[in-house]
């Protein structure tokens, strides 16, 4: 038993001190994309989808605010978490006031970025472990937001997390009826990680989130509901829409 008191106190004085000298090593590098969860191609004139009711819809301009990304660890054995703090390539986040796990940075992403264009959103620097879920927050966006509008492009995304411009032609023809979708509601998902696994051995990693705007107004009635309700359900199938994609930033 002694012996065993002793090993772990050995443990607990390297443990803090690694907590104390600890340096930057690993890091994970975020991106955002959109694309068509169905196959649907953008042209430069819009992006138009053809719904199951027979109704098609024309986005002719669109922007969403992505206000932050929070990597979200698996969950750890006693063990791991003890090697992961003697790592020597650990991140000397431990006294810092800021979090080595979220993205902060606001990016208003546009749908004039044409698909499978990346937009980087940043770099986190965790400590090294095992992460399943990363959690991603519509908000709107401030004065200091990544990607804001230009002035005289008519869209103030400022206050702002979704902005949908569009005609909607009904089922049966007829002339396209414009809509414009404006909301400051957040949106909240979280999406499985694949196999983000951070190492002495592999110590960086790059993830990017895809956007389906081909979903974004596959079910919502722009007859019946308000626009500000249209709005805010839009909003909400904009969140579930993401998925993780398969290239890197």
């Amino acid at each position: 038993m002694p012996s065993f008191a002793r090993l772990m106190m050995l443990l607990s004085v390297a443990v803090l001190g690694a907590c104390g000298e600890r340096v930057d090593g690993v890091h994970v590098t975020l991106g955002l994309e959109h694309r068509a969860a169905h196959g649907v191609e953008a042209s430069s004139g819009g992006r138009t989808l053809t719904r199951a009711d027979g109704q098609t819809l024309t986005l002719t301009r669109g922007y969403v605010t992505l206000g932050s990304v929070e990597l979200k660890p698996c969950e750890e054995a006693l063990g791991w978490r003890l090697l992961r703090a003697l790592s020597p390539i650990g991140t000397a986040h431990a006294h810092s006031a800021g979090s080595p796990l979220k993205l902060g940075t606001p990016h208003v992403s546009g749908l004039e970025r044409p698909d499978g264009n990346v937009l980087t959103l940043g770099t986190l620097r965790p400590a090294p472990g095992r992460y399943c879920r990363a959690r991603l927050t519509f908000e709107p966006a401030d004065a200091d937001a990544e990607g804001l509008p230009s002035a005289d492009s008519g869209v103030d995304m400022e206050g702002r997390t979704l902005w949908l411009e569009g005609t909607r032609v009904p089922a049966g023809g007829g002339e396209p009826l414009p809509f414009r979708l404006v909301t400051s509601n957040i949106a909240t998902v979280e999406v499985v990680l694949d196999g983000l696994t951070l190492s002495e051995d592999a110590p960086s990693a790059e993830r990017v989130f895809v956007l389906a705007w081909d979903t974004w107004l596959a079910s919502v009635d722009l007859e019946a509901l308000e626009a500000q309700e249209a709005a805010a359900s839009v909003l909400d199938t904009v969140a579930r829409s993401v998925a993780m994609s398969s290239v890197t930033p």
